[in-house]
């Protein structure tokens, strides 16, 4: 029956186990609700720091209850109705399926883990990531940056998009320190976004975490409207030795992406290119008001 698959997760075996397993199992649930685009097992094997055969159990288990559902190219979702125990709207499709492919194109690439950034009105989402196990990963990251973005590559990205008023609001929150690295000082940050905007990519060495940096550039439509920031992160030691590799990469990624992002409201992946593109214009007119 496939009802025992569950119940062998938190049934009669020992305690600790068991409830060590169910733990994960509503880690699992919890990913999916929390990322309503879907997930492939390889992440959810980063995330509870598993064995890829381990999340595929979880997921196959959460699919035979009725709680998720596995849809092509290996994704997984949760099951339509359950989105609503975190009170996430319902799941938009807001990304072209270039700039998905231009994650994986930027990992394959440089086999560091690779981000794909969306302005949202309130925050920067991380809508897509690329990894594998060994990979380092921000810790405490998240998927949203929000009074953190100074100290973030992608967030710097779409810093030095924003008119002088709006980078005064920002600033004016105050610049939190989270590393001795991090940027607090309005007149350096501004500086810094400068130069951003003159080498067309973001950098941070150890600004957020100790010992991880990001590269990050911005993604535009044919229309020169900003799109998304496609980035990646890696140990200090490898910024140093590859940071000039790395920085091309992305840039190069990034452009093959924008050529690739077009103007056509007749197709339906555009129709999706434009709502992401007015969800950070909104983010950008919400800083410059």
């Amino acid at each position: 029956m496939k009802r025992e698959s569950a119940a062998a997760l938190i049934g009669a075996s020992a305690p600790g186990r068991s409830l060590s397993t169910a733990r994960a199992v509503l880690q699992v649930l919890s990913l999916l609700i929390e990322h309503p685009d879907g997930v492939r097992a390889e992440a959810v094997a980063e995330e509870l720091a598993k064995s890829t055969s381990t999340a595929y159990y979880l997921l196959t288990s959460l699919c035979e209850e009725g709680f998720a559902v596995h849809e092509s190219r290996g994704v997984y979702r949760v099951a339509r109705g359950l989105e609503r125990l975190s009170g996430l709207p319902e799941p938009t499709p807001i990304l072209h399926s270039g700039l998905e492919a231009s994650v994986d194109e930027l990992f394959l690439l440089t086999r560091k883990r690779s981000y794909l950034g969306v302005a949202r009105p309130d925050c920067i989402e991380i809508v897509a990531f690329h990894g594998r196990q060994g990979v380092p990963r921000m810790p405490g990251l998240g998927t949203k940056i929000r009074d953190n973005a100074h100290g973030l590559a992608m967030g710097k990205v779409v810093l030095s998009l924003l008119a002088g008023r709006g980078l005064a609001r920002y600033c004016a929150r105050g610049l939190k320190s989270f590393t001795p690295h991090t940027i607090t000082a309005p007149d350096v940050l501004a500086q810094e976004l400068q130069r951003v905007r003159h080498d067309g990519y973001a950098v941070d060495r150890e600004e957020f975490d100790e010992n991880f940096c990001c590269v990050a550039a911005p993604i535009f439509d044919s229309g020169g409207r900003f799109v998304a920031a496609l980035g990646l992160s890696t140990t200090a030691h490898i910024f140093d030795a590859d940071r000039e590799h790395l920085a091309d990469a992305v840039r190069g990624v990034a452009r093959r992406a924008t050529a690739r992002v077009t103007v056509r409201p007749t197709s339906p992946a555009t129709r999706r290119d434009l709502q992401a593109v007015a969800e950070n214009r909104r983010f950008l007119a919400g800083h410059t008001s």
